[in-house]
């Protein structure tokens, strides 16, 4: 990780192509942009956390009594990946039950974020998870009336009560149907994921009209101006007779990086993003400053290396458009769609527990002969083996010229220095029989799920990443914890940690699990350097190890809910973190 530069970076993205419609979308110009006004202007209900050292600060003020946010705490900066590629084959990792389909009457979400309570009551005590937008969660028909709730409280088949202001029964309400699709617990991810590849990427409140998109993209002028002169060009090589090339209507972004035209340079002060486009030093700005000159076109500017959850693709005037899962609309030609990784852990039922799980971790391992006793003990290659290989080992090891190897199951034997295996702690203190636990071990960065003293899934994990002053130390806490809250995605980002660090933003990180303060077990399909330290704190899980562990966890998430907190009657499930 470079020393100033902690926003995240892609592994291996894939640039999906990005079509452009043959014609405006006039036929349904107005539904799509009242669609789009609709799902924008509902306000957060829930603050989101992060992973970071320090504890979080206390919880925002509400906005209203019947809205009060979760928590409000600093954001982590997931750090950039190596430069490794992508392994493994798609996993199905544990999930809600479809078979057991649940065929009765549905609530859905009117605000950002529906919050439930253990009772009908707004005390923030009494907060136990929160619908999304347009989710829709299984609910007894008859409102409840209160004083507290002119529209009345509905009970909820999972537990608690939601409030009729943020809910409705009428599914085929606007604010329902339009809002943000149900997260997809099939695929690997829950979302599809886009990486700013520029500076000053404006993210739309709504549909911007032509003039709107050439004043805030005034780059889009100068690649119009640069495609004439292309034509011109052409047309002065062309054979007599010929007809001059097509030059289309449709607004053409250019290349990732392009500097602000001329026009724009004529402004009295340039913008920050306008400055990084030309290709100088990183500017020196905070979250804060991605605010500035927002207004009712655009909400805010987006810093190179943040990332969107996308909602829905769809074209307009020329060009193809994201509508994130916050309500905004962002410009597809100036993001690359990214490639999660596909690695996954190992399910443990039904084999000897006190076998380890090996991991390769190295891209250049081999498979090792070891024969001979003391001295005279010899090593052999026997052959390659891929990176992110799992085996199980005997629990037989042997040193030769100070390199310890490690035999496997399978007959091979492992160099220790091409990868890990685990070794959990003792279970924590007080644990039931059968209760669930997660062991997670530093020096090792495994991961282990047990229920009682049976292992069930063991797989890789990212860690903090240690730093060299006490601004980018990040090392993971260690201790006894037990899970606070989850959710199946929640938006990270913050100022970077020191003078000139950039800021950070990932949207919807996936399969989050708070364990203590703003340290949490969550997906991240940012980088594929599982088995080192990567993060910023939290325990980073490859997208299909999150979604096991998610599931596999106390508390359990009720059908339709999109977090969950645990209560003294639903308790998380342990984490224990240690060396």
């Amino acid at each position: 990780m470079p020393p100033k530069s902690p926003r995240p970076q892609p592994q291996r993205r894939a640039s999906a192509p990005t079509p452009k419609p043959t014609a405006p979308f006039a036929a349904v110009g107005t539904a799509l942009v009242g669609f789009l006004l609709a799902a924008g202007v509902t306000a957060s209900i829930f603050g989101e956390s992060g992973c970071r050292r320090e504890p979080p600060p206390g919880a925002a003020p509400p906005p209203s009594a019947s809205a009060a946010p979760l928590a409000t705490t600093a954001q982590p900066a997931p750090p950039p990946p190596p430069a490794t590629p992508d392994a493994g084959d798609a996993h199905d990792a544990s999930a809600p039950d479809a078979a057991k389909a649940y065929d009765g009457p549905l609530i859905g979400a009117t605000s950002m974020q529906a919050p439930i309570f253990s009772a009908m009551d707004w005390s923030k005590e009494k907060r136990i998870g929160y619908l999304r937008h347009g989710g829709k969660a299984p609910v007894e028909a008859t409102a409840l009336r209160a004083g507290n709730c002119e529209a009345g409280w509905y009970k909820l088949v999972g537990g608690g009560y939601v409030c009729g202001k943020h809910a409705t029964l009428d599914l085929n309400q606007p604010q329902v149907r339009l809002g943000t699709t149900a997260p997809n617990l099939e695929e690997v991810l829950p979302y599809r994921y886009a990486f700013n590849t520029t500076m000053g990427t404006p993210l739309y409140r709504s549909v911007p009209s032509r003039e709107e998109m050439l004043r805030y993209e005034p780059y889009l002028k100068g690649a119009r101006k640069h495609r004439e002169r292309e034509r011109e060009h052409v047309a002065d090589d062309a054979p007599p007779g010929a007809p001059p090339p097509a030059l289309s209507d449709d607004l053409d972004a250019g290349a990732p990086g392009a500097a602000a035209s001329a026009d724009a340079g004529a402004e009295a002060k340039r913008a920050w993003w306008q400055e990084a486009g030309d290709g100088g030093k990183p500017p020196d700005i905070k979250l804060s400053d991605l605010t500035e000159g927002a207004d009712e076109v655009v909400a805010k500017r987006m810093v190179k290396g943040f990332f969107v959850a996308i909602d829905k693709t769809f074209g307009w005037n020329g060009r193809l458009w994201y509508r994130t899962t916050t309500g905004l609309v962002a410009p597809a030609d100036r993001f690359a769609v990214t490639k999660p990784p596909t690695f996954h852990g190992l399910e443990l039922a039904g084999t000897d527990p006190k076998q380890p799980v090996a991991f390769v971790l190295s891209t250049k391992a081999h498979k090792y002969d070891v024969t001979g006793d003391g001295d005279r003990r010899k090593v052999e290659v026997k052959g390659s083996v891929e990176r992110f290989t799992i085996t199980r080992l005997t629990g037989k090891t042997a040193q030769v010229v100070g390199i310890v190897y490690r035999e496997t199951t399978e007959g091979w034997w492992m160099k220790s220095i091409e990868g890990t295996y685990t070794d959990p702690g003792a279970p924590p203190e007080g644990l039931a029989a059968g209760e669930k636990w997660v062991d997670v071990n530093l020096s090792r960065q495994t991961l282990v799920a047990f229920e009682g003293d049976v292992p069930v899934y063991a797989t890789l994990v990212s860690t903090g990443r240690k730093g060299k002053d006490k601004l980018h130390d990040h090392t993971t806490i260690k201790g006894s914890f037990r899970v606070r809250e989850k959710h199946i995605a929640t938006t990270m980002d913050g100022d970077g940690p020191a003078p000139g660090d950039m800021p950070y933003s990932i949207e919807d990180v996936p399969y989050v699990m708070y364990f203590e303060g703003s340290y949490a077990l969550h997906g991240a399909f940012w980088h594929n350097n599982f088995g080192h330290e990567q993060s910023h704190g939290c325990v980073n899980l490859a997208p299909l190890d999150a979604k096991r562990v998610f599931f596999f966890t106390d508390p359990p998430l009720p059908e339709g809910w999109h977090g969950v907190v645990a209560q003294r009657s639903s308790p998380g499930s342990r984490v224990v973190v240690h060396d």
